[in-house]
């Protein structure tokens, strides 16, 4: 396989790598916005009323895994930018963003549900769980947020100036002035030098 072929194939590689990290960043997001503009009435809630509403929405667990694919796209990402530092940089920014909230969620979150019972049982320590299940919730979907935003701008700066198209095309140009160069006789032809020139 030639170096064009390779180069071609590793940035279709990035290309679906990075609209694959942003689409599940994208879908895990989507719900998270729902549960922030609903926080304050979630927490207002009587027990009985959380109950249902928590039973309804089972999205959460979800989120939690797309949130870990997510991750595992950017971990992908940072390895196919690995030799352009700024995306690269970028790249682990957001690949950290992504594992804070993951530990935020699966650390925090997660148990609350466990201890209530799947959101079925009043226990004694409920509007505690509650309010640490809402705010976790809550506090990993921001953090989430900064990670999209950081893998924005890894993408930004992982984009060459020019299209590979204009790339092809300067190295075809300069591969014919070289052959035009090799190809120049001893004796010094002045109409080969001045169709160098011109070119």
């Amino acid at each position: 396989m030639t170096h064009r072929h390779l180069t071609r194939y590793r940035w279709h590689l990035l290309d679906a790598v990075q609209l694959v990290a942003i689409a599940l960043l994208a879908l895990a997001l989507t719900p998270v916005l729902g549960h922030l503009l609903t926080l304050q009435s979630r927490l207002q809630m009587q027990p009985n009323e959380y109950f249902v509403v928590q039973q309804l929405d089972r999205s959460m667990l979800v989120v939690g895994v797309l949130g870990l694919l997510a991750l595992a796209g950017v971990l992908v990402h940072a390895f196919l930018v690995r030799g352009n530092a700024r995306a690269f940089a970028w790249s682990i920014v957001a690949a950290c963003a992504l594992s804070v909230a993951q530990v935020i969620f699966w650390s925090i979150a997660v148990p609350m549900g466990a201890l209530t019972g799947g959101w079925s049982v009043a226990s004694e320590e409920f509007e505690s769980a509650r309010q640490n299940w809402e705010y976790a919730i809550a506090l990993a979907g921001v953090v989430t947020f900064g990670g999209l935003l950081a893998l924005a701008r890894a993408i930004v700066a992982s984009r060459p100036i020019a299209s590979l198209a204009i790339i092809e095309s300067i190295e075809r140009d300069a591969a014919v002035r070289l052959a035009r160069r090799e190809a120049r006789p001893l004796n010094g032809d002045t109409r080969l030098q001045r169709d160098d020139a011109a070119a």
